[in-house]
């Protein structure tokens, strides 16, 4: 897969997602094998996912550079990042920050389970 191919699969689940109603996402390329996506999803309820993932392929297989994802309604409801300065959190990095602490992951989150888990706080 390419970055290119990587960003028209993004684009098809933002404009086919049931929950997802406006988004404003800017897609950077800097070689086939890398680029940046960032932007915000509004969701159905009009909360919303502030989001940037850096996309690097090597030998066809996606890996995620730094990535965020913030879900906010009013106040942000949680976050999923990778930055390394948090105690407690080791390599890869890979956390989620709720209201009652730091979890740590042993993957990078996709973007499609970040939408999945915000509608799941809706209903």
């Amino acid at each position: 897969m390419t970055f290119e191919k990587y960003c028209g699969i993004v684009s098809r689940l933002l404009e086919r997602h049931w929950g997802v109603i406006d988004k404003d996402v800017i897609y950077k390329s800097y070689s086939r094998e890398i680029g940046r996506i960032a932007g915000c999803i509004t969701l159905v309820d009009g909360s919303y996912i502030d989001f940037a993932e850096e996309i690097i392929f090597v030998n066809r297989k996606m890996t995620k550079g730094r990535y965020r994802y913030k879900y906010l309604k009013d106040v942000e409801i949680f976050r999923y990042d990778n930055y390394p300065k948090h105690p407690g959190i080791s390599f890869p990095f890979h956390h989620k920050h709720t209201s009652t602490g730091v979890i740590q992951l042993e993957t990078a989150p996709k973007l499609i389970d970040i939408i999945e888990e915000a509608l799941r706080q809706l209903f």
